[in-house]
């Protein structure tokens, strides 16, 4: 790495940041799967402002940002998904900075802030055709299952993930 990183809360001025590394991460892994207005769908969906300023507002809810030389690159959201002590992330880094460690230094972010809501697993998944996606969860995760899910009235092959905390 030849820029300074660091992690940190999200705050409400990072909002249209944590949307552009949305933007560039779905649309790179994305596009070729589900097509890209199926994808800027889901994004205006999912990455709304009012309900990012939510997720900063929910100390339950982790929703951190990554820098480059002050520039968010990265962001994750982490938190309880059952009380069996079950827990999820969402971790996405922009294009430009895939391998360079900057998933990793999230997920172990997360995972602080999973631990500290009691969380003892870790269950994510992640859509078979992601393969950038795959990579990492493999490298850092145990596959567990798979499944089918259905994205704007197609089905595709999900899969299932778990590490313990």
């Amino acid at each position: 790495m030849s820029f300074q990183t660091a992690i940190r809360p999200a705050e409400s001025m990072d909002i249209a940041d944590i949307r552009r590394v949305a933007r560039a991460a779905w649309h790179a892994v994305y596009d070729n799967v589900l097509g890209k207005e199926t994808v800027n769908s889901l994004l205006n969906e999912g990455y709304a402002p009012p309900l990012l300023e939510q997720m900063i507002e929910l100390e339950e809810v982790g929703l951190f940002v990554s820098t480059a030389d002050d520039d968010v690159v990265a962001y994750m959201s982490c938190g309880m998904t059952d009380a069996t002590g079950f827990g999820d992330l969402d971790l996405y880094v922009h294009p430009d900075y895939w391998g360079e460690g900057i998933g990793t230094e999230l997920l172990h972010r997360g995972e602080q802030h999973l631990h500290e809501l009691s969380v003892r697993k870790i269950r994510d998944e992640v859509l078979a055709e992601n393969e950038v996606g795959n990579a990492f969860y493999r490298s850092h995760f145990e596959k567990v299952g798979e499944r089918t899910t259905e994205v704007d009235g197609q089905q595709h092959p999900v899969n299932v993930y778990e590490r313990r905390l």
